[in-house]
């Protein structure tokens, strides 16, 4: 009888357990580097349905320009990383000499 009940017991010991603690399957990093849970993370909230009718568009973060294939997308990304706000600003900004293009190094630090 008392195996049976210590048994028990760690069964149920074993369910609480399994409740209380997230999956490792459900860790993710944020975009601070702090660990989150899937379940903490709405993940409709970025996500855009962009179509490719949208005219691309430039944009600026006060450091370089970047060429968006549309405001929808940009959107997307302000939404994904609101620490690295990218603003619209004129088209023609982004053929011309105003601020230096992103470089590659940039749009790997940007998470782009």
């Amino acid at each position: 009888m008392n195996r049976l009940s210590l048994l028990l017991l760690l069964f149920i010991a074993g369910c609480a357990v399994a409740k209380v603690l997230p999956s490792s399957t459900n860790l993710s990093i944020d975009q601070h580097g702090q660990r989150v849970y899937k379940d903490q993370v709405d993940d409709d909230k970025c996500h855009y349905h962009c179509t490719e009718r949208d005219p691309s568009v430039c944009a600026s973060n006060g450091q370089c320009l970047l060429k968006f294939e549309s405001r929808c997308s940009m959107a997307a990304y302000n939404c994904r990383n609101p620490q690295k706000h990218f603003s619209l600003v004129e088209d023609h900004r982004c053929t011309k000499d105003w601020e230096p293009i992103c470089l590659e190094s940039d749009l790997r630090e940007f998470g782009l």
